[in-house]
């Protein structure tokens, strides 16, 4: 009775303090979803239209008309931006903010490699930009898969977060109850769907890319970068709802049953598994 007391007392302020940190979260979630998605694709969408010369003047009455150089580069700018305006704060490097960070750099370096003269924009880009697109998902799948067997398995940065449960008492429980083989099955199990669900998300985010781009390819040559900019644009929304919001449903699917799993393991309660 003793210790359960002493359990409950040591529970209590983690609980708050995990309540508190997962409100920061959320509000970061969609201020991140909001400078890397939402904004970057109205500015490719309705800043795209204007001279191809960057140092032309603006149209008169449509101010909002940058041009696509300029549009390109603050819809970089943005994320680009954050990324180390996060990174400065928190004075740490995040996995995620670094991993968007360096899809937004890729984007700049692609378009300045296959933008040529007059706007043109060169026959492999289609290939080049959807390489790109399916890379970060596979380098993550396999690091989450190398990172297994390590201290500081990837499985805790988009599942198993020490932030969200309980890790301490949870494997305490196990190891009371016997149940360390069941345990480190069910982690393993976690992990290779996890891996599977970023494969998955790469091959996607390689035929949307294509999908958008290849069209631009038949545009008149005046046009190609202006269109480009717009299929940028459609990649990043389209990728965000037809495949990030599966695959965050995915993972969702995956920590109720981790959740499930670890109660049959411990005996707790979902109260006590999770730190909020």
């Amino acid at each position: 009775m003793l210790d359960m007391d002493a359990d409950k007392e040591g529970v209590q302020p983690q609980v708050q303090e995990a309540a508190e940190s997962g409100g920061k979260a959320r509000r970061s979630s969609l201020k991140g979803v909001l400078i890397n998605v939402i904004l970057p694709v109205l500015i490719l969408d309705y800043c795209s239209k204007g001279s191809m010369e960057p140092w032309a003047d603006f149209e008169v009455g449509r101010f909002w008309h940058l041009g696509p150089v300029w549009a390109m580069v603050l819809a970089l700018l943005l994320p680009i931006t954050y990324g180390l305006q996060e990174l400065i704060r928190h004075k740490r490097v995040d996995l995620m903010s670094s991993v968007g960070l360096a899809g937004v750099l890729l984007t700049g370096v692609i378009t300045i490699l296959v933008v040529g003269e007059e706007g043109s924009i060169a026959a492999s880009t289609p290939w080049l930009f959807a390489s790109k697109e399916a890379l970060i998902p596979l380098v993550l799948a396999a690091a989450v898969l190398v990172s297994r067997k390590s201290e500081s398995p990837l499985l805790q940065t988009f599942l198993y977060n020490p932030d969200v449960f309980d890790v301490a008492l949870i494997e305490r429980r196990v190891k009371e109850a016997g149940n360390e083989s069941a345990y480190g099955k069910l982690l393993g199990q976690a992990t290779w769907i996890l891996a599977g669900s970023l494969i998955v998300s790469s091959a996607a985010n390689f035929c949307l890319a294509l999908y958008f781009l290849m069209p631009v390819l038949l545009e008149p040559v005046a046009l190609q970068q202006e269109q480009y900019n717009y299929a940028v644009g459609r990649i990043t929304w389209w990728g965000f709802i037809v495949i990030g919001v599966p695959l965050m449903i995915a993972l969702m699917a995956v920590m109720l049953r981790l959740i499930r799993r670890l109660g049959e393991l411990t005996g707790l309660g979902r109260d006590r598994l999770l730190l909020r």
